[in-house]
């Protein structure tokens, strides 16, 4: 197999993807303690801890800004530390942040919890995102850099009901408890993986190409950041337009959506196709964008059902591809900072289109939002399509 990145491509052996599937079921694994907990920290925040609506809010997303500040940093470790002893070691973090919520007197307190929370999620999945990509070789980078994003939308679509499911069977303070407790197993399958350090002769040779190599991770990085404005609007607002319209059932395109994503990459694994041409790339992009707008003209849940579809379709391919353009762009040495890095722009698009978007929702309506989110996700075509020439350079 040849791609007009790798024109040398290594084969991946078995041993190797198995490797890496363990190192994705650690991440599915450490993301649980934050996806058990989504339907329940808002109950006990206005029940235990007497908040209301704007305290559940600042509990919910307070883990937000440690775990994108984390995550560049981590990878500026990963090189000295490691894969294995930042996992752990994030996964520690998360563990005992979440199994002391039921502690917290005071919502400042649960603050402080949840910003804790942030630090070893963070720290956790900047390696547990970089791992699978040293295990594998060219042809499975594309693969393992879609690992992550799958197992975390299974977590969460799996982890929301049965963490509701465990709180009426033991009761909230136990669920907490419960659900750090799980993020320990990942422990044992980071110790059993092997880890690959980079040896000091290797560090050196490796030399990165200055403005090509910056291009190579700065062009990506804000293709993904517009490209999450549709994960944004998505994931944030498709209820809440179908609610307006007076239609019950909004949460089905998000569904949809979620399982488009995670059953295309599991695909993936047979169907070795990659967006790795501009043309490609962008038609990911047109695809997005058009579910995008389907979603903002729907009146009914048919035609919001195939936009959340056709969102999925284009992100399916869309982060991993931009993860591989910077993959290939950096040193071996700079691929850990410059892969966290990438992946936290996920979250300052997140971020930033959830905050923007509902602006433009509360001015001017749903339909006009979902429009403008389309027209975000073209911009990000462009920034793809450069970023897609810049590596085809190298």
């Amino acid at each position: 197999m040849r791609t007009e990145l790798a024109p040398e491509i290594e084969t991946t052996d078995k041993r190797a993807v198995r490797h890496a599937l363990l190192i994705a079921l650690a991440n599915g694994i450490g993301y649980l303690p934050f996806a058990l907990t989504i339907p329940i920290l808002p109950g006990h925040v206005t029940g235990r801890l007497h908040g209301g609506p704007a305290e559940v809010g600042a509990v919910i997303s307070g883990y937000a800004l440690t775990a994108l500040l984390a995550r560049p940093v981590s990878g500026v470790l990963m090189n000295r530390l490691g894969t294995r002893a930042l996992t752990i070691g994030g996964t520690v973090l998360t563990a005992l942040a979440t199994v002391c919520y039921p502690l917290a007197g005071s919502i400042t307190e649960l603050i402080g919890l949840r910003m804790l929370l942030g630090v070893g999620m963070g720290v956790m999945l900047a390696a547990v995102g970089v791992w699978p990509v040293q295990l594998v070789a060219k042809d499975r980078q594309g693969w393992a850099l879609g690992l992550g994003g799958t197992v975390n939308y299974v977590a969460i679509g799996l982890g929301a009901p049965l963490g509701s499911l465990i709180e009426h069977l033991v009761g909230t303070a136990s669920t907490f408890v419960i659900s750090g407790l799980i993020a320990l197993l990942v422990i044992p399958i980071a110790l059993y993986v092997p880890e690959v350090r980079l040896s000091s002769t290797s560090e050196r040779a490796d030399a990165d190409q200055g403005r090509a190599a910056l291009l190579g991770v700065v062009l990506p990085s804000v293709a993904l950041i517009f490209t999450a404005f549709g994960f944004a609007a998505v994931s944030s607002f498709a209820v809440a337009k179908f609610d307006a319209l007076g239609i019950a059932g909004g949460a089905v395109v998000v569904t949809a959506y979620s399982l488009t994503v995670v059953l295309l990459r599991v695909a993936g694994s047979w169907i070795r196709w990659e967006a790795t041409r501009p043309v490609e790339l962008a038609g990911l992009f047109l695809v997005e964008a058009l579910g995008v707008a389907l979603l903002g003209v729907a009146d009914g849940l048919g035609l919001g059902v195939v936009g959340g579809v056709l969102i999925g379709v284009g992100m399916w391919q869309i982060y991993p591809m931009l993860g591989l353009f910077v993959v290939r762009s950096v040193s071996e040495r700079r691929r850990a900072t410059a892969l966290s890095t990438f992946g936290a722009c996920f979250t300052v698009g997140l971020a930033a289109g959830s905050g923007s978007l509902g602006l433009v929702a509360g001015a001017a309506g749903y339909r006009t939002m979902f429009l403008v989110c389309a027209a975000c996700v073209g911009l990000g075509l462009v920034v793809a399509v450069a970023a897609a020439r810049v590596a085809r350079i190298d």
